[in-house]
């Protein structure tokens, strides 16, 4: 069983009794059980046959009832502490591909985020990029379009993977 603080997203060693990041009690607690899916322990029995209800269900199994509103609470991830400097730094600095003189950057969310290797490489596709658009070559209209095009896509594939390490709880000890 993983517990995840609502407060700051951390997550709670079954050892201790408080968030070692925010110092929130445990006992109110979101429970993830060993496949990552959410676990309420007392709201996942079925208010008309009693019978045991999973997470993902809408409808019981046994007696056909809809699942209320309350049972149907999900996890609903959290924007860790100061996370959004790390989504305005992929933000920034990459969207100034899309402005004429300027290159995009892509990585420094990564690098906020302690994730080294992936932040470097996100460097150097940009320096590979800013190569290859001012570094004297004859491009193309057909090459400035797939540039253009691949510059967009590294640009929100680095947004993308930033947004999910924002709102990803981190281990603790890391």
């Amino acid at each position: 069983m993983r517990y995840i603080c609502p407060e700051c997203g951390s997550e709670i060693p079954e050892s201790s009794e408080f968030c070692y990041t925010c110092g929130r009690k445990r006992d109110n607690t979101i429970r993830l059980d060993e496949s990552g899916r959410f676990v309420s322990p007392d709201k996942n029995m079925c208010a008309s046959c009693n019978s045991e209800l999973s997470p993902n269900d809408l409808f019981c199994q046994q007696c056909g009832e809809p699942i209320s509103r309350m049972q149907m609470t999900m996890f609903r991830p959290k924007l860790v502490k100061y996370g959004w400097i790390g989504i305005l730094l992929a933000i920034i600095p990459g969207a100034m591909g899309f402005v004429p003189g300027f290159f995009g950057i892509y990585g420094l969310g990564h690098f906020y985020f302690r994730r080294w290797a992936r932040g470097a490489t996100f460097i150097a596709l940009s320096a590979l990029m800013y190569y290859i658009r001012f570094g004297g070559f004859e491009l193309s209209l057909w090459s400035n379009i797939l540039l253009g095009i691949a510059s967009t896509f590294f640009f929100f594939l680095q947004l993308m993977e930033v947004t999910v390490l924002a709102f990803m709880p981190h281990k603790t000890g890391e």
